[in-house]
């Protein structure tokens, strides 16, 4: 691994639902073949209750199934865990409860273990779901000083989606780590699929852009996309 690559990378999205958590998986596994590495989801709602009444995040779970690293407390991988599936910042209001990123950067030291291990922290929604009456997930990626990597859809309506997610992010100085353009929907490629796909990719340029087909897997994009990362 490069000495001078982040010591992280926030996966966010241009919506909720868009294949995050799938993402963050497939990319943990494909780096962990060559280096430690490990995730972090600083807020998650929609948990389920456990067999000793607490909280557990399916998210955090799904990645536990596959090779990442876990270098600290489960509750540190997931310092923000809500039982109700809405925003975070509606889920914190209604537990009594506010999000503080000093502590989500604490934890993040301690997971990436004062940035000695590659971590991949994922966010919630995409990069304008609040977190609070004035804070927004932008300002969590900017305080963990992550670039972003961004995850789309090809569907119709993801061009506004994706530039204006480039917008936030350059208004908060955020670097644009790659796009990865996810067919969670099985989308038929027609021409508006087509479109998309090299619009989305002569827009993030020079980063990274990497396609995946429904249902897909490890494949050579990943790695090759995982090779331009590090």
């Amino acid at each position: 691994m490069n000495s001078s690559i982040p010591f992280g990378f926030f996966i966010t999205g241009t919506d909720t639902d868009i294949g995050k958590t799938f993402m963050s998986r497939l990319l943990v596994d494909t780096l962990s073949k060559v280096a430690p590495v490990t995730y972090m989801k600083p807020v998650q709602t929609g948990c389920l209750r456990n067999t000793k009444g607490g909280l557990s995040s399916p998210d955090f779970e799904y990645l536990l199934q596959g090779r990442m690293t876990q270098s600290a407390p489960y509750e540190t991988h997931v310092p923000y865990r809500f039982e109700p599936s809405c925003s975070p910042h509606l889920a914190a209001l209604l537990a009594g409860q506010e999000i503080s990123l000093e502590f989500i950067q604490h934890c993040f030291a301690m997971v990436s273990v004062d940035h000695t291990i590659l971590t991949f922290v994922e966010g919630a929604g995409g990069v304008m779901t609040p977190l609070g009456p004035t804070a927004f997930m932008t300002d969590c990626i900017a305080y963990l000083g992550l670039p972003a990597i961004v995850v789309a859809s090809p569907e119709l309506g993801t061009l506004n989606h994706i530039l204006l997610t480039f917008q936030a992010l350059e208004q908060y100085s955020i670097p644009l780590a790659g796009v990865v353009m996810n067919n969670r929907g099985n989308f038929q490629e027609d021409f508006i699929y087509r479109d998309n796909r090299e619009y989305i990719k002569q827009a993030a340029h020079p980063a990274p852009f990497c396609e995946v087909p429904f249902g897909g897997g490890p494949c050579k994009a990943i790695e090759e996309f995982c090779r331009e990362l590090i």
